[in-house]
């Protein structure tokens, strides 16, 4: 939920760390953020959130971290096995691992799931006619579902940069005038 009950857009992206971690205990978001909203949940804070300092100080002991950790998790109504690894993180020490802890179960999911994220540079923002055109494209190439998570890049000239795991589309105009520049360099 955005502040005052608004809805954050369905193609925003998230850099919260809390909500990246819930993702390790969901496999539709979607869903999830559906029930919050049934449940009528509250913000705490509209700034960023971070894990509590005690999960990742060496110095505290690794069964007070898992503590910590684990009764975290299970005020979040996680079950037993997401309180379980969340103490199991937190014990190693871990527990600033896991935004990319999240990413690969995330990719996992996605797999599982048969889509893919398309991280998109353009230079303006997409409408969303030309985000279901993207989206229709890149899937009709790559057999799955895309989610597209879009950036404004204002470096860019214009069209835009498409990446989806290690394939990358490059569609926008820096980088076909870098194509000319090259075929006029060859003759």
């Amino acid at each position: 939920l955005a502040p005052r009950g608004r809805s954050i857009p369905e193609d925003s992206r998230s850099n919260d760390r809390w909500f990246q971690h819930v993702a390790i205990i969901v496999s539709d978001m979607d869903k999830a953020y559906r029930r919050l909203r049934e449940w009528k949940v509250q913000h705490a804070s509209t700034g960023p959130q971070r894990l509590p300092d005690v999960l990742t100080r060496p110095w505290i002991k690794p069964v007070d971290r898992r503590g910590v950790a684990m009764a975290i998790a299970q005020k979040t109504g996680a079950g037993k096995l997401v309180q379980d690894f969340a103490g199991l993180v937190a014990e190693r020490g871990r527990a600033d691992h896991l935004p990319e802890i999240v990413g690969a179960y995330r990719t996992l999911v996605d797999d599982e799931l048969g889509r893919a994220r398309a991280q998109v540079r353009t230079a303006v923002a997409l409408t969303a006619g030309e985000k279901r055109e993207l989206s229709g494209k890149l899937e009709r190439a790559l057999g799955k579902r895309i989610i597209l998570e879009e950036q404004v890049d204002a470096t860019l000239l214009g069209g835009f940069i498409a990446q989806v795991g290690s394939l990358i589309f490059d569609g926008s105009l820096d980088g076909q005038l870098a194509r000319m520049r090259q075929r006029l360099a060859r003759g």
